[in-house]
């Protein structure tokens, strides 16, 4: 196994380790590195990978590496905006928000510009030193980060009111742990 595996916690199977790997990741990985990563075999690997492709969790990639595995951008997407929903009261969601249209609007009055797409086309620009270019080009990941994590929040406000309409439980933001209501 590999010189970076970790001592993972005995609760956590094999099949638990694979997930925690494959659901971790920002870049394709192969079922091997995966494997490796979460100190099983590979074939082991490629059965609770497959299992998760199957269920929606991971997308196949292919890349020079061969067959990979990513994380499913819209599942992800979604278990966020479930968990904002089932950890945050409406209260703390509407000041995230506020705090996001706030970051933009001092990014706009920063570098003179009404939207992302004028600050991306501004990175050409001659007079730019490479450092503002950096500069700029982190502001822009940030902005993409804050517009997905706007439309998360949105969609968790809008996600509690209608599971309280249907449970008649005002509380959701406030449940702490326990899980949002389920069918059956």
């Amino acid at each position: 196994m590999s010189d970076r595996s970790r001592t993972w916690p005995a609760e956590m199977d094999a099949a638990d380790r694979v997930r925690h790997v494959a659901l971790t990741r920002t870049t394709p990985r192969n079922a091997g590195w995966i494997a490796e990563e979460a100190d099983v075999s590979r074939d082991t690997a490629v059965k609770y990978l497959e299992r998760m492709t199957d269920q929606g969790e991971l997308e196949l990639v292919e890349t020079a590496d061969g067959t990979c595995y990513k994380p499913d951008d819209v599942t992800q997407f979604l278990r966020e905006v479930r968990t904002l929903a089932e950890e945050q009261s409406v209260g703390k969601l509407t000041d995230e928000l506020r705090a996001i249209g706030d970051e933009i609007d001092s990014w706009k009055a920063t570098y003179d510009i009404e939207s992302l797409e004028e600050l991306r086309r501004s990175i050409g620009r001659e007079d730019l030193s490479p450092a503002d270019r950096r500069d700029r080009l982190e502001t822009i990941e940030e902005w993409e980060y804050n517009a997905q994590m706007r439309e998360a929040i949105q969609l968790a406000i809008s996600l509690q009111s209608s599971l309280t309409r249907l449970d008649g439980n005002p509380c959701l933001g406030e449940r702490g742990s326990e899980t949002l209501p389920q069918e059956g």
